[in-house]
């Protein structure tokens, strides 16, 4: 799945989100999340919440973006 790696190297984050979604990534919960939900979905949200976030809206949520992408990592850490 290098596809998911290369995706993953090619995103610009802030650090402390990265730094947190990389601590919440030691959890059982991210490794559930990742199970449940399509790679697809997750990156979809992820992009979302990005959108969101950079536009400042009010409905930006950063503890769902955290855990978002701690399933994203959990996801691509299973795969290698």
């Amino acid at each position: 799945m290098t596809d998911l790696t290369t995706h993953l190297s090619h995103m610009r984050r802030p650090g402390l989100l990265v730094r947190a979604a990389t601590m919440a990534c030691e959890t059982g919960d991210a490794h559930r999340r990742a199970k449940r939900r399509p790679m697809t979905k997750l990156l979809a949200e992820e992009e979302m919440l990005n959108a969101a976030r950079l536009g400042g809206g009010m409905g930006y949520s950063p503890t769902r973006h955290v855990q978002v992408m701690s399933a994203i990592l959990a996801a691509a850490r299973a795969v290698n």
